[in-house]
């Protein structure tokens, strides 16, 4: 029985006619959305013979594959010679600037719409009327009439090409599949639990669950995942992966680890999604006026034949492929997602309502999802669910829009009725339960006019993208999840909507996937991130690995230093000793973790006037890549003399970062990194108190630990390496903390430096 390839008759229509340029088509597609308020308004306005919403569908045989293409008329009115069809496109500018045949894929639609109908029903003629309508009334109506046969002809001529480029897919397809099924592990041999957690990853993609692991550094989490899913895939228990990654480290080692497998005879398509601010070829990321989004419609398909050849689309394959054609390489890579078999990208293409890629995770599919370091997730999804506007960034952009267009300007007196609502001479900080409602009308009236201004100037642009996303997310507020933020600034107020509990969407997003598996090396305890990232189902498995590398390869030593706000700058001296013993004991590459940039570039300059002729670095705030690359340069093999980087907890090198064999020998992890206080991070506390002291361990404990335990887990990444981890600050004696760290940890207390010496030395000669 020939395959069925279904498509909505939109789809089909904008397959067709894609041509222009990036930004208008973008702008057309936000202004001239389906606005449910502008097609509810016309079709109540319509005689009682037309049905509204009709749906309708139809399998169109063609060079033996068949294409079913269906959809949902606006309207439709049937009698038994004429089928008349109404196409609405609701916008924000004013219709009566339309032409008739300005937005050519608006025809294709209702043409689509009425060859399905007349061939359904039997009809010979159509009249299909397309209606341009904005919110306030105006509207603009254009009519064609066609002969049934004439709109076969037409729906064949928009199927045809259409059915062509899915072929392409299909074909690439088979010959990938059977790869899949006959694929080896990419080593020869697996690491202790690797086996296991590839198991526990393709049944969670077999049964479109959730599964939560626990696996700890080195043991190959990048590899086994990917195995495990890719066999899932194979069987057609899911269409599609995606591996999620919030760091560069991470989509490189997926990027390589996939390399292995085609070295194991895998054919597969996959395409790395890296941040438009860092794949632009242009000085600055600002759309308007690039040569590389005029006309990419134009140019796009030849790109997308090109890719279909091309197995490993990274960023640097993506922007040559960019360059080639003149296109935006950013848009290039979310259409090439669309026909790979694995996307590599950040998590908020999966999660973020703002960015996330429709056609996967809008509504129900069966991609399969790789959540890397998962333990991110959950703070992650509280920045991607919560919205804010600021009154001092309103007043900042009213002054810009004078200064552009004068003291008439209408933006500028719409961000002064704005402006209004965000006074903040009499407001106090505030947290509550309940909308700001007088605030959110505000809002919600500047984003409807500010849209049909049509505002140029990037920072007014996407202040009105911000507003339109605070009404947004008004609009899902609730008590179990939101509270409202109000902040006073010296003349005005900002208001955040803020998701102090991201767990129930999450929960609805992994709902919407095939199967999906999130995995880190620190989550402790398991049961409070299964609930946070709402992963604790009935179907849903946890799965806690041990290390498979040698205990004894591992010394950890806690030591007693008081390090707590009100002491450090009386134990500074005994914390850079600790630091320097450490680095004395044996020739190596070391770090220093700290709490916080003051902290460490105290503790960094006071180590360097005790130690002035030792090797030292420090990390800088806000470093380049090409920064970071050179710091992690330092860290060379076979050291002869001992280096100490001093760097920060939860930081781009105390997480995600590879530094096997003896290219790091130790860490000495100063405090229990636990955040610093915040407004937020109390609230948060405050939000998830369980009256048991669980508020504090969910905003403090936990990731103050897991900032400590990725650290500690850049020291061993192989069977061979050995190193030592020093844990310096009293509280690490006490019964939660001691609960809270891996099986494998053989835990050693040194009470005075002498001890530690001792042990350090004991350890390095091998006692």
């Amino acid at each position: 029985m020939p395959k069925i390839h279904s498509v909505s008759a939109r789809a089909l229509a904008e397959f067709a006619f894609e041509r222009g340029d990036l930004i208008p088509a973008a702008r057309a597609a936000a202004g001239m959305r389906d606005g449910v308020r502008g097609h509810q308004a016309l079709q109540e306005l319509l005689p009682a013979s037309w049905r509204s919403e009709v749906p309708v569908s139809r399998d169109i045989p063609i060079d033996g594959r068949i294409l079913r293409v269906h959809g949902r008329a606006d309207a439709l009115y049937i009698d038994r010679e004429v089928a008349r069809v109404l196409e609405i496109k609701t916008t924000a500018k004013d219709p009566h600037t339309i032409l008739k045949y300005d937005y050519p894929a608006h025809w294709a639609q209702g043409e689509i719409y009425a060859a399905l109908f007349c061939l359904n029903e039997g009809v010979s003629r159509a009249e299909v009327r397309l209606t341009y309508a904005r919110l306030d009334g105006r509207k603009q109506e254009f009519t064609e009439e066609y002969n049934a046969w004439e709109l076969e002809e037409r729906l064949m001529a928009y199927a045809g090409p259409y059915l062509d480029w899915i072929s392409r897919v299909d074909d690439w397809k088979e010959q990938s599949r059977p790869t899949l099924d006959s694929l080896p592990f990419p080593f020869d041999n697996y690491r202790e639990g690797q086996r296991e957690m590839a198991g526990a990853v393709y049944r969670a993609m077999r049964d479109g669950a959730n599964a939560l692991i626990e696996a700890p550094t080195g043991i190959g989490k990048t590899a086994a995942s990917l195995f495990g899913a890719l066999k899932a895939l194979g069987k057609g228990h899911v269409t599609a992966i995606f591996y999620l990654t919030a760091r560069t480290t991470g989509r490189r080692a997926a990027e390589d680890a996939l390399d292995l497998m085609r070295g194991k005879g895998l054919s597969l398509r996959s395409v790395t999604i890296t941040a438009k601010e860092k794949i632009c070829p242009m000085e600055r990321a600002d759309c308007m006026g690039c040569p590389y989004a005029a006309g990419y419609y134009d140019r796009r398909r030849d790109a997308l034949k090109r890719a279909m050849g091309m197995e490993r689309l990274d960023a640097e394959a993506i922007l040559a492929l960019a360059m080639d054609h003149e296109l935006c390489p950013f848009e290039l890579s979310l259409d090439i997602s669309e026909t790979a078999d694995v996307v590599i990208c950040d998590y908020n293409y999966a999660f973020d309502p703002k960015v996330r890629l429709k056609r996967y995770f809008d509504t129900k599919s069966r991609a399969g999802l790789l959540v890397d370091e998962a333990h991110n997730l959950a703070d992650r999804a509280r920045d991607m669910l919560s919205a804010e506007l600021s009154g001092a960034q309103a007043a900042e952009l009213q002054k810009l829009a004078l200064q552009f267009e004068g003291p008439d300007s209408p933006m500028a007196r719409l961000l002064g009725e704005l402006l209004a609502a965000l006074d903040g001479r009499e407001a106090e900080q505030e947290c509550s339960s309940e909308l700001p409602e007088a605030v959110v009308e505000a809002v919600k009236r500047f984003s409807e006019i500010a849209q049909e201004l049509e505002p140029v100037e990037p920072e007014i642009v996407r202040f009105v993208y911000d507003a339109q996303w605070f009404v947004r997310v008004a609009k899902q507020f609730d008590e179990d999840s939101y509270r409202a933020l109000i902040v006073p600034g010296e003349r005005w107020i900002s208001v955040r909507l803020w998701c102090f509990d991201p767990s129930k969407y999450l929960k609805k997003a992994l709902s919407r996937v095939g199967g999906a598996a999130l995995f880190s090396a620190t989550l402790a305890p398991m049961e409070f991130y299964a609930e946070a990232l709402g992963a604790d189902g009935e179907a849903d498995t946890q799965l806690r690995l041990e290390s498979p590398f040698p205990r004894e390869n591992l010394c950890v030593v806690r030591m007693p230093v008081s390090v707590g706000m009100k002491d450090r700058e009386r134990t500074l001296n005994a914390v850079c000793q600790v630091i320097h013993a450490m680095a004395e004991a044996r020739p190596g590459n070391y770090l220093a973790c700290f709490p916080s940039y003051a902290y460490m570039t105290q503790a960094f300059r006071r180590y360097r006037m005790l130690w002035p002729y030792d090797e030292v670095i420090c990390q800088e705030s806000q470093m380049p890549e090409r920064a970071r690359q050179a710091f992690i340069e330092r860290f060379s093999p076979a050291p002869t003399r001992s280096l100490v980087a001093f760097i920060v907890l939860g930081g781009v090198f105390a997480e995600g970062v590879d530094l096997p064999d003896d290219r790091l020998s130790g860490a000495a992890i100063v405090s229990t990194g636990i955040p610093q206080l915040s407004f937020e991070r109390e609230l948060l506390r405050e939000q998830l108190d369980d009256g048991d002291g669980g508020g504090y361990d969910a905003a403090y404990v936990y990731p103050g630990i897991r900032r400590v335990l990725q650290a500690a887990g850049r020291v061993i990444r192989t069977e061979t390496d050995r190193g030592v981890v020093i844990l310096m600050d009293t509280r690490y004696r006490q019964e939660n903390y001691r609960e809270l760290m891996p099986p494998h940890w053989d835990v050693h207390d040194a009470k005075k430096m002498s001890e530690l010496k001792d042990m350090l030395s004991s350890f390095w000669n091998g006692e």
